[in-house]
């Protein structure tokens, strides 16, 4: 069956800064599994990150990378005093929030020996 299809389907996601982090506690996100549709949202996004002319204003992507973000997350743990359901912009940088939409774009899972480590 597809991915997408499944019910609730969701996997967690890092900062490859945090990685290194026992798992019991390393600050986690729980994102969604994304359809094509949900993939091409966050490409879109990610592209217009990257362009040099016409790109819209920072406040713009910022807005957008958000919107992304809170679409495609159901939960975080491990964020200290941050709680779920927080706009990302009060914590998170430029570069953690592309990284972040890269990984749930390509719906990065986590093997059950990547969680034990």
């Amino acid at each position: 069956m597809p991915l997408f299809l499944e019910p609730d389907q969701t996997f967690d996601v890092w900062l490859d800064s945090d990685q290194h982090k026992p798992i019991e506690s390393r600050p986690v996100f729980v994102a969604k599994s994304q359809s094509m549709r949900g993939q091409q949202r966050i490409a879109t996004v990610l592209d217009r990150m990257y362009q040099d002319e016409d790109s819209p204003s920072p406040e713009q992507l910022f807005c957008d990378a958000q919107d992304v973000l809170a679409d495609a997350l159901t939960g975080w743990r491990n964020m200290g005093d941050v709680k779920y359901p927080t706009d990302v912009r009060e914590f998170l940088t430029y570069q953690e929030a592309r990284e972040l939409m890269g990984k749930i774009m390509f719906n990065q899972h986590v093997s059950a020996e990547e969680k034990k480590s």
